[in-house]
């Protein structure tokens, strides 16, 4: 990342460290950010934004979890990272996807929603320049119990986020129950 990228990242996120696992897909390296005083830990992709993806703004994924999670934030990442780029369309914040298998072994994890991170500071979501010119948007990838997806079918993505607040639901912990 350029420096003021990534100190955009480190402001919000915390101090960054090379991921353990991932590596790189299609040119995009995956970085761990650790949280100064939440638990934890992001999975952010450094290299999206070279990608060709139709999207108004250049982009870069993250996905925070609970320590000790981070090597499946960091696959999870990467999968998106690289389904993005195959698929060349365009994601915001709402798409998202549905597997019939879990994305992550031994949890209800069946995929992600792309949304403002729910727990960062709103400020991290968009990266301005020296300028203040937008240059770079980060989508944050919320894991997805299959019946929280189904719920999407029929209800906006805020009353989801309304669910989850109101059941106490610790997005954070990729072995969490559902909240539907």
């Amino acid at each position: 990342m350029s420096d003021s990228v990534a100190g955009h990242a480190e402001r919000y996120l915390g101090r960054a460290r090379p991921a353990v696992a991932g590596g790189r897909t299609l040119g995009v390296a995956i970085v761990l950010h650790d949280h100064a005083t939440l638990s934890m830990v992001t999975a952010l992709t450094d290299g999206m934004r070279t990608r060709s993806v139709a999207s108004p703004l250049p982009l870069e994924f993250a996905c925070s979890v609970r320590p000790g999670q981070e090597d499946e934030a960091a696959r999870l990442v990467e999968m998106f990272a690289d389904l993005t780029v195959r698929d060349g369309s365009e994601v915001e914040y709402d798409d998202g996807f549905l597997v019939e298998e879990p994305l992550v072994a031994e949890t209800s994890i069946r995929g992600l929603l792309a949304a403002p991170h729910p727990y960062a500071d709103e400020m991290f979501n968009l990266y301005r320049d020296a300028e203040g010119e937008l240059r770079l948007q980060f989508v944050t990838l919320v894991p997805l119990t299959a019946a929280e997806g189904a719920y999407l079918r029929d209800h906006e993505t805020g009353e989801l986020f309304e669910l989850w607040e109101s059941a106490g639901t610790d997005l954070l912990d990729l072995h969490r129950s559902s909240a539907v």
